[in-house]
């Protein structure tokens, strides 16, 4: 499990910092960048901005996993303050 859980949180494996930028994104818009938040699989929807997710997602594993980055990082952005 350890091993399972290092693997994820390496940076190399996107899926976990999208999960976790797409819940916040929720919190603060009141839906996500991706609609099925609990499936990112094959059978889930798609990003309405992929891109945007993405570099979210590569912000936060730079930031080094800090959510309040990612807050002000969104709550900083001209989306949030229209």
């Amino acid at each position: 499990r350890l091993a399972y859980a290092k693997h994820l949180t390496s940076g190399r494996h996107p899926l976990v910092a999208r999960v976790l930028v797409n819940r916040v994104w929720m919190q603060h818009f009141g839906r996500g960048l991706v609609a099925s938040a609990g499936d990112f699989g094959v059978l889930g929807e798609r990003p309405s901005h992929p891109e945007l997710l993405d570099w979210l997602a590569a912000e936060f594993v730079d930031s080094g996993w800090d959510l309040k980055h990612l807050h002000r990082v969104i709550l900083n952005s001209t989306a949030y303050q229209q």
